[in-house]
């Protein structure tokens, strides 16, 4: 186990207790520290716990025993923290408690009954033991640990002797010593393609304070003649002031230094590339609403399901990153704190396979985010209205003409819609067209009981005999009906057909176009075709099942 010299420690007590601090918020995502340089009203840390009880750790640089006098102090403390009604109180002293000062301790319930635990020096190297960086923190001097890195960094420069498991080894020890540069930031490098290295620092959790904080010092240049500059320059500003990415040249670092933590050594560094990466934090439980279209007047158009499980925070505000449930359409809201504003932003990302049902919402809302109209975006359990604000451009995705939007989400509702009537599922094909989305709609017409128009102007009639040649011959110039039946009418669409069952068709001619060919044809090959012109007025029509016409 990690022991700490506390005794050392103990020296500078504000050192000490922002150890324990460090540790407190490291093992509580929900706890936040106290800024005590007014008085901090006995809280060193606080937190609310999931069920909505208040916590407060009371941090204490004690070593040795505890005295009478660190007992008075130890009660005051008390005495401000009752103020706030906390629910549990834990002492925070690297002092394991001898019978008499655990009979203290308890005794301390009768008038405090939210007194809780006394968590001492056992503890404390035994969570310590799980986060060496902030052991490093406090060990900056410590004879041994700088004896075993000096035993490391002498192996650095050793031969690899076991190839790669031993090159393994000791990146993972490199790696291991990084993450102990600095108790508030992870460090991970990579090589891009070009052979630099990239240095990424993540906050290791709650956000750093401001001594803690890495900043620029000095002046960052845009040069106001460069489009592309004057954008990366409003990217720069708006990942500031709330959250996002933006990276930043060697060209406009030249009179900017870093500046950070102690430890980083990100002064001594010579800045070319800077990429800026808000960190996204977990929405937890994520925010779901509805994004509605609406006329003027209020009343709904369409609407979409959304959820907002991650967000990025910045000095003004932040940005909550979501998408619908199929991630089809991602969303992004923008909010100020300070004018108490929001901007959404939508993207459409086709996919590659989805199902129609699962495209409609999605095309729906496209097609009715007209300009004139309003969007609005409320918040489950919100009863405030939520926010609204006016559609000023379209929807419509790059690449897609005006009304696209609309004929897709028809054709989709179509699809969806005779998939349903048939029991036969499959995703929307890949080579979907225009002319598929006409013919879902003349089945669905044929379903109905309706009847529908065949196109085209000839029809072709195989004959196989003399009789039947000499039938239509007969009949020379004239209008004259053919009824033809099919056992099963079958629709292909992509790779899958659905059989609509028998179908009848029924064509109305005025001419037989090849007689003479024909005849001759069936001479001398025992069969023929006739071509024959359609009445121009009468077109021909198919309908499902076998009732002939009347």
């Amino acid at each position: 186990m990690v022991r700490i010299a506390w005794d050392k420690l103990a020296e500078s007590p504000k050192a000490s207790e922002s150890l324990v601090t460090l540790l407190m918020l490291r093992l509580h995502s929900r706890a936040r520290a106290v800024d005590g340089s007014g008085g901090d009203g006995g809280r060193d840390l606080f937190e609310y716990t999931e069920d909505g009880e208040l916590v407060v750790f009371e941090a204490k640089s004690f070593t040795g025993r505890m005295t009478p006098g660190r007992r008075r102090q130890v009660v005051r403390s008390l005495v401000s923290a009752a103020r706030h009604q906390p629910d549990y109180w834990d002492l925070l002293v690297p002092i394991d408690p001898n019978p008499a000062e655990q009979r203290w301790f308890d005794s301390l319930r009768v008038d405090f009954p939210f007194v809780r635990a006394w968590l001492g020096r056992s503890w404390l190297d035994e969570k310590f033991a799980a986060h060496p960086d902030l052991v490093r923190y406090a060990l900056q001097e410590s004879g041994d640990y700088i004896l075993e890195r000096i035993t490391e960094a002498r192996a650095e420069r050793d031969t690899l002797l076991g190839g790669l498991p031993d090159y393994i080894k000791r990146a993972n020890a490199l790696h291991a010593r990084a993450q102990e540069i600095s108790p508030h930031y992870a460090v991970h490098t990579t090589q891009d393609a070009d052979g630099q290295t990239v240095v990424r620092l993540t906050p290791k959790g709650p956000a750093p304070d401001g001594q803690a904080a890495i900043r620029f010092t000095g002046r960052i240049r845009f040069p106001a003649d460069d489009p592309q500059e004057a954008q990366r320059q409003r990217q720069f500003e708006e990942t500031l002031r709330f959250g996002g990415e933006v990276e930043l040249t060697a060209g406009n670092l030249t009179e900017t230094r870093l500046a950070g933590p102690a430890g980083l050594g990100l002064e001594q560094l010579t800045l070319g590339t800077v990429r800026i990466t808000s960190p996204h934090q977990d929405v937890t439980p994520p925010l779901r609403g509805q994004v509605i279209v609406q006329q003027p007047s209020g009343i709904p158009v369409t609407s979409l399901s959304v959820t907002f499980p991650h967000r990025v925070l910045g000095a003004d505000g932040g940005t909550l990153h979501g998408s619908d449930v199929t991630g089809l359409m991602r969303v992004r809201l923008r909010f100020n704190h300070r004018d108490l504003s929001g901007r959404l932003t939508f993207s459409f990302e086709p996919p590659e396979t989805a199902m129609p049902t699962a495209m409609l919402p999605v095309l729906r809302l496209l097609a009715e985010s007209h300009p004139g109209r309003f969007v609005a975006l409320v918040f489950a359990g919100d009863t405030t209205g939520g926010m609204r604000a006016p559609i000023t451009t379209g929807m419509t995705p790059p690449g897609w003409e005006a009304g696209e939007a609309q004929f897709w989400a028809d054709a989709y509702d179509d699809l969806a819609r005779l998939q349903s009537r048939t029991s036969r599922y499959f995703p929307v094909p890949d080579n979907f067209t225009q002319q598929d989305a006409r013919e879902i709609k003349e089945i669905h017409a044929l379903l109905d009981g309706e009847k529908t128009v065949l196109r085209g102007e000839t029809v072709s009639a195989e004959v196989t005999s003399a009789e039947g040649l000499d039938q239509l011959a007969a009949i020379r110039d004239g209008m004259f009906r053919l009824t033809a039946g099919y056992e099963s009418m079958i629709f292909t669409l992509g790779d899958h057909q659905i059989d609509l069952g028998p179908c009848t068709e029924t064509y109305t001619m005025d001419k037989i176009l090849n007689m003479r060919e024909a005849q001759r044809e069936l001479a001398d090959h025992g069969h023929a075709t006739v071509i024959m012109r359609l009445a121009e007025h009468t077109p021909a029509v198919r309908h499902l099942g076998t009732q002939q016409p009347q």
